[in-house]
């Protein structure tokens, strides 16, 4: 696990991804963050061998490939899987059916996303440093 690798958040709703990046500004992180609209464009990126980021954030529904078909092609691709990634999912669609797929994966996290700017800004500071004070596997 890279700490100090970039944050990558991949989202298609590209207000959600302002808010997101509004909210990261005012966190003490010095990640820098990269962000993506779609799954397509963020896996040909993490197959860069400059890319080894220290995060993934994906939204779960979105076209082209969604956040489970992202997450299935990193855990398939032997030299991004083996960079060990936390991959976490965040969504507006928390529901039973989303968390039995979730359940039956190895993903790292998922969370709903949060209709207020403060509660947000609680949760993505609470995803990252959790991350950060995990012990790194390599």
């Amino acid at each position: 696990m890279n700490s100090r690798g970039e944050i990558i958040i991949v989202d298609d709703d590209t207000d959600d991804l302002e808010i997101l990046k509004e909210v990261y500004s005012i966190l003490p992180f010095e990640n820098r963050l990269v962000v993506f609209n779609d799954g397509e464009d963020a896996y040909q990126y993490l197959k860069t061998p400059e890319a080894y980021p220290f995060l993934i954030i994906s939204d779960i529904n979105m076209p082209k490939m969604n956040g489970f078909e992202l997450r299935d092609k990193v855990l398939s691709d032997a030299e991004i899987s083996n960079r060990i990634i936390p991959f976490v999912f965040i969504s507006t669609c928390a529901n039973r059916t989303m968390m039995k797929t979730y359940c039956s994966n190895s993903f790292h996290g998922y969370f709903e996303k949060k209709s207020d700017f403060t509660e947000m800004t609680e949760m993505l500071d609470n995803i990252i440093r959790y991350w950060k004070n995990a012990v790194p596997a390599d």
